[in-house]
């Protein structure tokens, strides 16, 4: 067994392996008040400046460590080890002393001295903090350096990524590192066999997804059934029980490092994973084709009412008759005029708010959900029941049986199960407090290696759409005359598409990654700082990648970003932004936005919306200024209820939690 490997539980520890953490009860109210003060003096100001102070002597430490015989470097590693395995689930209390190690180890396998910057991340990550560390500073090392002392201790680590591809590339292109370390290291990934998950989830650290560690995490709770409780498996155990890890595959939840913290525990924090097996039901399949042939018959305004703001839609009268005349005559749930009604409703929203291209895209027949934030397909999810189906009646696929529920689990929640729980990203500081009161992860900023050169130019805002394409369009081609890369982000396929389509007209050649479009999506994504390329992405395609400026790229200015239209959340804007200015390289980015944007029609407030209709209609004087000032507004608004929800969804789950008696928590039905 390598050094690196779990040893053989024992039964105590076997008995708790299936134990985790209770999450603490998020305080609203004064209480929340008084909790967000704390957070506040967690993340001050004076703490990061003494994590850099800290950072600086251990990367002193490790440089003393650069002329060591081999021989004495791996006799003290072995030493270091057993304190920290000694330490247990306390791990971080040696972390200090290790790095300097780790450092010296990560230089000799890897050829990459560790910067300050990095040294003061796996500080931070050590610590259990959120730290945001800018694009291009070496997140994948600063998180190993962390994660190598921590899979010292015997305790599992987790080291969550954005994607498959993340997670295979970084345990790979670590095996070397963790090996010279002592520790053994492995991926889990969607494409993973069930037989080769358990062997995957023995290594002593282990690159994977969200989705797939949740899912595995649901699997064992159902495998095991009555014995996930720690209590009865050790009575089960000391009764002498056979089997009681057939099935299994994960050794618990100890520690979770989170690349991309944002998107794992905000962006997708209130997305449940189903466990689920799917149940014919040849009615409901017929009784979906049946209702979008009837609501292909309504007129929106004489017949139903359609909410864009609330994306709802409301049967009026005249609606309601026509559905109970094609009703008449029909048997069974057909002829069940308020079932039907339902179904009908159902089939309008896919019609209004489900568009092919933004909302889901076809693959082989079948209809595939796009990822609002990332732009990433998302194989095998469905929406609510009803919905997804209406979409397929729509798309004239296979409509597909629903689905009873096993267990589910929030993301929220899962990661709240961990007994350390550390992220890291490059955009953290607009959901600090958010971050604090629900996982309790302190923010500290991280300074960075060099200081940053990126302009960020003045947002341009425009009352129609056209005008918005047209300038995006004129300053796409004035900076690939000046030989700048350029980078274009767009919210959906559809209007990655449209761009597409403009430019070949103008007869530029460019690379389009969208969610239909994604298989090689590193390789497109890490050529997009070649001199005088043009890469149209949607949202974060590429999360994870560098891109490096090519040659005579940086005299030139460096990677120029287009942000074409604003997000939801001033946070994923500057993701994007991000892309540009990598490791004190200059760079430019600006942001595009128009009137008939998303942002503005959905959620600006009626009000301003009336105010500032006279300047987009009639071109006011200052109309430039009114936009800017709506769009603040609007995407103020718009993370104020993302935020609300949120929190709602919390409270559910700990509602429901404590409701299901009997069950271990994530096994909610």
């Amino acid at each position: 067994m390598a050094a690196g490997s779990p040893a053989p539980l024992s039964p105590s520890r076997d008995a708790r392996r299936t134990t985790v953490h209770q999450p603490e009860k998020v305080e609203r109210g004064l209480d929340g008040w008084v909790c967000d003060l704390a957070g506040r003096w967690r993340g001050r100001s004076r703490y990061g400046r003494r994590l850099w102070e800290r950072a600086g002597t251990i990367e002193r430490e490790a440089s003393a460590w650069t002329g060591v015989a081999e021989k004495e470097l791996r006799a003290e590693l072995r030493a270091m080890r057993e304190r920290v395995r000694r330490r247990g689930r306390h791990w971080p209390r040696e972390l200090e002393a290790a790095l300097p190690l780790v450092v010296e180890v990560a230089r000799r396998t890897t050829g990459l001295r560790a910067y300050r910057t990095q040294v003061a991340g796996a500080l931070a990550l050590g610590e259990g903090r959120l730290a945001e560390m800018a694009t291009g500073e070496g997140k994948t090392l600063t998180i190993a350096l962390a994660a190598a002392v921590a899979g010292w201790s015997g305790w599992p680590c987790h080291v969550i990524t954005a994607n498959d591809y993340l997670a295979g590339r970084d345990a790979a292109g670590l095996a070397r590192f963790y090996a010279y370390a002592g520790l053994t290291v492995a991926s889990v990934v969607g494409a993973t066999e069930a037989a080769d998950r358990r062997e995957g989830h023995q290594a002593a650290v282990v690159y994977t997804t969200g989705k797939e560690l949740v899912a595995d995490y649901l699997r064992d709770l159902l495998v095991l059934g009555p014995l996930a409780d720690a209590g009865r498996r050790a009575v089960a155990r000391l009764r002498g029980h056979p089997g009681l890890d057939r099935g299994t595959v994960l050794r618990g939840l100890s520690t979770a490092i989170i690349d991309e913290v944002d998107n794992q525990l905000v962006d997708e924090a209130v997305t449940p994973l189903i466990i689920s097996r799917q149940q014919e039901n040849e009615t409901l399949s017929e009784a979906c084709r049946g209702a979008e042939e009837c609501a292909a018959g309504l007129l929106p305004g004489d017949d139903y009412e359609v909410d864009e703001r609330n994306r709802e839609v409301r049967l009026l009268r005249p609606g309601r008759a026509k559905v109970a005349g094609w009703c008449e005559g029909k048997h069974g749930f057909l002829g069940a005029r308020a079932w039907m009604e339902d179904l009908v409703t159902r089939s309008l929203e896919a019609r209004h708010f489900f568009l092919r291209g933004q909302q889901y895209v076809m693959v082989d027949g079948k209809v595939v959900i796009v990822d609002e934030f990332t732009g990433r397909l998302m194989p095998g999810r469905t929406w609510r029941l009803g919905v997804h189906q209406a979409v397929e009646a729509k798309e004239m696929a296979e409509v597909t049986s629903p689905s009873e529920t096993l267990a589910r689990l929030s993301f929220q929640r899962f990661y709240r199960f961990f007994d350390h729980l550390a992220g890291i990203s490059g955009t953290a500081r607009e959901a600090a407090r958010e971050f604090w009161r629900i996982y309790r992860l302190p923010f500290v900023e991280i300074p960075r290696h060099r200081p940053d050169q990126r302009r960020d130019l003045p947002n341009g805002f425009f009352p129609v759409e056209s005008a918005k394409w047209d300038a995006i369009l004129a300053e796409i081609e004035a900076f690939h005359a000046e030989g700048r890369p350029i980078l274009i982000g767009t919210r959906s396929v559809s209007a990655s598409e449209g761009l597409a389509d403009r430019l070949r007209e103008r007869g530029l050649v460019f690379e389009l990654l969208n969610a239909v479009r994604s298989e090689h999506e590193a390789a497109i994504i890490s050529r997009a700082g070649e001199r005088a390329s043009i890469t149209i992405a949607t949202n974060m395609a590429g999360r994870g990648t560098d891109i490096v400026p090519g040659e005579g790229v940086v005299r030139r200015g460096g990677l120029h970003v287009i942000v074409s239209e604003g997000h939801s959340s001033a946070r994923v804007d500057r993701q994007l932004r991000g892309r540009a200015g990598r490791q004190g390289d200059p760079g430019s980015s600006r942001l595009f936005a128009s009137w008939d944007d998303e942002l503005y029609q959905r959620q600006l407030h009626p009000l301003w919306q009336k105010l500032l209709l006279p300047w987009v209609r009639y071109r006011l004087p200052g109309g430039r200024a009114a936009l800017a000032l709506g769009f603040h507004f609007a995407q103020g608004r718009a993370e104020r209820k993302a935020r609300r929800q949120r929190f709602q969804v919390l409270r559910q789950d700990d509602e429901v939690a404590k409701a299901v008696i009997g069950k271990r928590p994530g096994a909610q039905g």
